[in-house]
């Protein structure tokens, strides 16, 4: 399923790259070990607002990317979370959930919560987007791919989509 995609991609001009990428690189696709670079300096650069839709949040993924989300809110850019709530799982890990999502939410992080979700994608200043099959916020294992494009069309419409359901954190 996953090298059709990939073909599906390439059949449309996209290109996968693995190895170091230019900052300024658009419309590419990235794997799990390739992203976590560009992605961060979108978020580095970000001027107005990040979202993140992450169904799945681990401790070690959330303080990894900490002190770029606290450098995010410590420029005034909006930065938001959504992300399923710490009920739709187990007791232990709702417990961790919790105490990570208190980390990010002391940071200036604004949470919000969406059960059940599973999308995987992040929107910055309305135009650059992040799509794909990677939870930006937990490791997976599982050989996956983002996507990284602008296009405030797109954007606007993700964001609608994360807007949809959600509740925020009490």
């Amino acid at each position: 399923m996953y090298q059709r995609r990939l073909n599906g991609y390439a059949a449309i001009g996209y290109k996968i790259k693995a190895g170091p990428v230019e900052t300024d690189s658009v419309e590419i696709i990235f794997n799990k070990s390739s992203f976590l670079p560009v992605f961060a300096n979108d978020i580095t650069a970000a001027k107005h607002e990040t979202l993140i839709v992450s169904p799945f949040v681990t401790r070690r993924r959330a303080l990894r990317m900490l002190p770029l989300l606290e450098g995010a809110v410590k420029n005034g850019v909006r930065t938001v979370v959504v992300t399923r709530p710490p009920e739709d799982f187990k007791e232990k890990d709702a417990a961790a959930l919790r105490e990570t999502m208190k980390v990010l939410s002391n940071s200036g992080v604004r949470l919000v919560f969406r059960p059940k979700i599973h999308q995987k994608f992040a929107v910055i200043d309305q135009k650059i987007v992040w799509y794909g099959s990677i939870n930006l916020l937990s490791y997976g294992d599982a050989e996956e791919s983002l996507m990284r494009l602008e296009s405030p069309n797109i954007a606007n419409e993700l964001i609608k989509v994360a807007e949809r359901g959600t509740r925020e954190k009490s």
